[in-house]
């Protein structure tokens, strides 16, 4: 079979249980060090995935971000230890789950089940009523479950060529086709925005206009060029007003910045190239689709590069009040540790 350089990852059954078994050992690590810094760079370390992946990859197979699950989990044993160790003090039980600030403890105990921590241990346990789904047993058990609207629908092995590529599920978005491609270093031009862009049309249309206005005088608009939305932080972990996309556009290397265009290289590699027909408000189930249907069971992990978005000035089109999209997430073989 041919080796095109990254289609060596885990075969078969085998992909979605080191995915699993990364992010329990994640699970254990947390529960056992609830004491501790929790930080997410050390949590990624347990992972063996970069910070910036981890989060995905842990909100995919979760269901919560790592700081919602560290939160609730560390409220939840609070509440145990203050039921089954009643001659503790509720200070001394507060630090023991990583709750160094008597007030931090007391709000979020309010927050997560309406009472005091002492109207709790006083009885007001017995008439409490947890939610469905709020058990961490609940999300632990549930870890790697496949939701059968997201996945991997069929894998197409071509023995010509000897890549496989893949039908997915994508929930309310159909199915959508993946490839793997090698992408050379790719040389752009760009309009950086930072704040919140999520939802936001209006960001996008107004970098895409200022990047288009600075491009087509120069020749770089035309039907081969690759116009991109880069992402260069994950929304999960980096708050709104720090959130960073670069709207881009293939120039040649010898280009100069000038006034707000600048100039960056994409990073060569191994990508997960997803294609889509997206209206505006699809484009967070189709990531989704992408990181928490395919990827698990591809025999890929995230590497640490930019994902982005791919759109087309080659009169590629979708279907009315749609757009064709490629979405790129750069990978790696996915290799047992």
């Amino acid at each position: 079979m041919a080796d095109d350089g990254v289609t060596n990852g885990i075969a078969g059954g085998a992909r979605r249980p080191i995915y699993v078994e990364r992010i329990n050992a994640v699970v254990d690590h947390i529960e056992k060090h609830l004491d501790e810094d929790l930080a997410v760079a050390r949590l990624a370390e347990v992972a063996h995935f970069s910070p910036y992946h981890f989060h995905r990859v842990f909100g995919a197979l979760v269901g919560e971000t790592v700081q919602q699950f560290v939160s609730r989990v560390r409220i939840e044993k609070v509440a145990t230890l203050l039921v089954q160790q009643p001659k503790r003090s509720i200070t001394e039980i507060g630090a023991s789950c990583g709750f160094n600030n008597p007030s931090s403890l007391a709000r979020t105990f309010r927050d997560a089940f309406g009472m005091s921590a002492s109207a709790w241990r006083a009885g007001g346990y017995l008439d409490y009523e947890a939610s469905p789904g709020n058990s961490v047993r609940d999300t632990i058990g549930n870890i790697g479950k496949v939701d059968e609207t997201y996945g991997i629908a069929e894998a197409l092995y071509n023995p010509d060529t000897g890549r496989t590529s893949w039908r997915m599920r994508c929930g309310t978005l159909g199915t959508a086709a993946v490839r793997i491609e090698r992408l050379p270093s790719l040389e752009v031009a760009y309009v950086r925005h930072t704040g919140r862009y999520q939802g936001l049309g209006e960001v996008f249309a107004d970098l895409f206009h200022r990047l288009i206005t600075w491009a087509e005088p120069r020749g770089y608009v035309e039907p081969e060029a690759w116009l991109l939305a880069v992402y260069h932080d994950n929304p999960s972990i980096t708050e709104d007003d720090h959130l960073r996309v670069s709207a881009c556009i293939s120039v040649p290397a010898e280009t100069r910045p000038s006034g707000d265009v600048g100039r960056m290289q994409v990073d060569r590699g191994a990508y997960a190239v997803g294609r889509f027909d997206l209206g505006e408000q699809d484009y967070p189930e189709a990531w989704f689709s992408m990181a928490g249907g395919w990827l698990p069971d591809s025999g890929y992990e995230p590497d640490d590069r930019y994902p982005f978005e791919r759109y087309f000035l080659d009169g590629t089109t979708a279907p009315s009040g749609k757009e064709a999209v490629e979405i790129w997430l750069p990978v790696r073989p996915l290799l047992a540790r």
